[in-house]
């Protein structure tokens, strides 16, 4: 009997260790999803080193709110319906807290309604269709690419400007919901800077023939060639365009990633639109590429681009709003990144960003660059033209966009 009075005590006395130790923190965990394979895959590694990077970072800290940071990665693949399927067995199976990255706009569409109707939070990271956000927005979706139509304010006044004589403008675009949005954005814009849409040539979303669609742009006379292509099929079209064409006639591309220059660093580009350079002189920015080329300069992409400093910063919003709120409810959280704001030097650039709360949608510094084909080594090819501050590159129909009620959506804690 004292044995079992004993053993009955220690157990006692462990209970109340036990207790005052109190549980486990369990980790918060984050699924970063975009198309690891297709004409998107190196964009998808860039994504996700930066958002690993941020991780990292707030990991090496203690985690938040004394949780470790877990990170899992999943392919929704290209197919909008596999996409959502993805999204639905991460929110219900795996059970993830957060969900991160996109690239395609069209798998952002598909994976961040899914998001919504269960209440989690879906990070847009690089996705840059307008329609992300005006009607695919959602309350618990935030986008902090900037789109097409950002890049497009800046890029068709420049074309169509006072001085220019050019007011013929013609649309090529690809046959998805990227293309298909920014070409509406797009037409509105060349309406108010006095252009005229003279035709419009739709590429096949997998372009398995560059060629025929360059013979349909020249068949139409215009001054201006506004492009709306991304990922891979950027780089199969310009491989295949003279680059006397361009000399003769302006193109623009709304946005040309880092990933769409790097591994074709001879082939020439017209004027672009992107939101940061590793060569910016602007606070944070050499200490950020040191970093990168620490943690990855032995790789393929051995300097970081656009996608991978959007990625970066978007993760840093999520983590610093859960700091701040002191909570992972979806609904606090919520309030913190609609409040979202940024000085130039936490972003790198030369402006300070917000967070439309509108359309939640990030407004930046949009910057005009141009690629050198002949530079010395692939890095220094990329050269900044001058820069757009994000009132002046506003997209108004923004202004317009209608998410769900907080109030109408669901509850969340992970």
């Amino acid at each position: 009997m004292r044995l079992v009075h004993r053993l009955v005590a220690l157990l006692g006395l462990l209970g109340v260790a036990l207790a005052h130790a109190g549980p486990t923190a369990a980790p918060i965990v984050i699924a970063h999803t975009t198309p690891s394979s297709g004409r998107f895959a190196l964009h998808a590694e860039a994504d996700r080193r930066g958002v690993e990077m941020a991780v990292e970072e707030f990991n090496a800290k203690g985690g938040v709110l004394g949780r470790e940071i877990v990170l899992i990665s999943r392919d929704p693949t290209l197919d909008p319906k596999r996409a959502a399927e993805v999204a639905e067995e991460l929110i219900t199976r795996t059970r993830v807290g957060f969900m991160v990255g996109a690239i395609s706009s069209g798998v952002a569409a598909s994976m961040s309604a899914v998001a919504q109707k269960h209440g989690v939070i879906f990070i847009n990271t690089n996705s840059s269709a307008p329609s992300e956000s005006l009607e695919n927005a959602h309350r618990t979706k935030f986008v902090f690419d900037a789109h097409g139509a950002n890049f497009n304010r800046a890029l068709l006044k420049f074309a169509l400007g006072e001085r220019s004589k050019a007011r013929r403008v013609l649309l090529l675009y690809e046959d998805n919901e990227f293309g298909r949005s920014n070409a509406a954005a797009q037409r509105t814009l060349v309406a108010e800077f006095g252009g005229t849409v003279v035709g419009e040539v739709v590429a096949p979303e997998t372009l398995p023939d560059p060629a025929e669609v360059l013979r349909r742009v020249a068949a139409i006379s215009a001054d201006v060639v506004a492009v709306s292509v991304s990922g891979d099929n950027q780089i199969k079209l310009f491989a295949q365009i003279d680059p006397q064409v361009l000399t003769r006639q302006t193109w623009i591309v709304g946005e040309v990633d880092w990933e769409e220059l790097y591994p074709a660093p001879g082939t020439p580009r017209p004027l672009f639109g992107t939101t940061w350079a590793w060569n910016l002189d602007t606070p944070g920015t050499a200490e950020f590429v040191a970093r990168y080329r620490k943690r990855y300069g032995h790789t393929r992409l051995d300097y970081p681009g656009d996608v991978t400093h959007a990625a970066y910063l978007a993760t840093r919003a999520l983590l610093e709003a859960i700091v701040r709120a002191g909570t992972t409810d979806n609904h606090a959280l919520i309030r913190e990144l609609e409040k979202y704001r940024a000085t130039a030097k936490e972003r790198m650039q030369h402006d300070d960003a917000w967070m439309e709360a509108t359309s939640h949608h990030v407004q930046q510094t949009i910057y005009i660059a141009r690629w050198n084909p002949r530079a010395e080594r692939p890095e220094l090819g990329i050269e900044i033209l001058g820069r757009v501050a994000p009132d002046k590159v506003f997209y108004e129909a923004e202004r317009k966009t209608r998410l769900e009620p907080l109030s109408e959506t669901p509850r969340h804690m992970p």
